[in-house]
């Protein structure tokens, strides 16, 4: 019976092609999961930016139907001094207007505010969940390239035990007698 008969010789070469393939697989696994995991964490960041324009955008409606309530209100207080016959350019009158007119507009501009912030707080969500992305993609890649090692190193061990295995040694012919070759 020469060498590549040896059925232990057969078993180690086996059993390391079995470990590698195993082993590159499962890094080409790894990769796939990274790739997933990378595009569902973008199509997530996709949807908070959308949040995020339509959060401003509803700030901005909502700012401008509270400037057009308080353009009604302004008219309706000149109205209503108007009706009393007082005049609204100089005085109390003056002053009251000039401060409803400066609490409309600082009202409007916290309601912009708060829409800008929470936009932006949005955004950056959607720009950790990218960040996220990219590290799932780069663990699967890395997770990959070391399998590859791997199997390499697996294969050239099993070769190794192979060639030790064939070369007659005691160990080997040991195994094989117990286990009835």
């Amino acid at each position: 019976m020469d060498e590549s008969d040896d059925p232990v010789t057969i078993a180690l070469v086996a059993g390391a092609s079995f470990q590698a393939y195993g082993q590159y697989q499962s890094g080409k696994a790894a990769e796939a999961q990274g790739k997933a995991e990378q595009q569902i964490a973008e199509y997530n960041a996709t949807l908070k930016e959308r949040q995020a324009d339509a959060e401003r955008e509803r700030a901005r409606v909502e700012a401008e139907r509270f400037s057009k309530e308080g353009d009604a209100l302004q008219a309706t207080q000149n109205v209503q001094f108007a009706k009393g016959g007082v005049l609204v350019t100089e005085g109390t009158p003056a002053l009251v207007l000039e401060q409803t007119a400066m609490e409309l507009e600082a009202n409007r501009m916290a309601i912009l505010t708060e829409g800008f912030l929470a936009g932006s707080f949005l955004e950056s969500e959607a720009e950790g969940l990218k960040l996220v992305g990219s590290a799932a993609a780069a663990k699967g890649k890395n997770i990959n390239t070391a399998s590859q090692y791997s199997a390499i190193g697996s294969l050239l061990s099993g070769f190794g035990s192979a060639y030790y295995a064939g070369s007659g040694s005691n160990d080997a012919k040991l195994f094989a007698k117990h286990m009835g070759t």
